[in-house]
């Protein structure tokens, strides 16, 4: 029996207080507040400046008047892909055991029953 092993970090946690979510017509859930315009699940037009700001916070030099895109690099992309790839079962194991504690937990792949190591 296959065994799934995962690591819940306060980084997952400060990126699920931000998503955003709502039920559409056939009652499926999409992340995203407005549902009718393509936006990031965390409200803003772009996914990593998004995930920059919640967890890195603003810039001690921001300027709102300054509209120019800030650059990613390859590097910064990929963990942060990695890690909004990881938020559906950090949902799964806060929402099994009905808190937050952040460790370590495991299950069986066909079972799903997220305990803590």
């Amino acid at each position: 029996m296959s065994v799934i092993k995962f690591e819940l970090k306060q980084i997952h946690l400060d990126l699920l207080k931000h998503l955003q979510w709502s039920i559409t017509d056939n009652k499926f859930l999409v992340s995203t507040e407005d549902i009718a315009i393509d936006v990031a699940p965390f409200g803003a037009d772009n996914v990593y400046e998004a995930v920059d700001l919640i967890l890195n916070g603003k810039p001690e030099d921001f300027n709102p008047l300054e509209t120019s895109e800030v650059k990613y690099t390859q590097e910064q992309k990929d963990e942060w892909d990695m890690l909004l790839g990881e938020l559906p079962m950090a949902l799964d194991i806060i929402l099994y055991n009905g808190h937050f504690e952040l460790g370590t937990y495991k299950t069986r792949y066909h079972i799903r029953q997220w305990k803590k190591q």
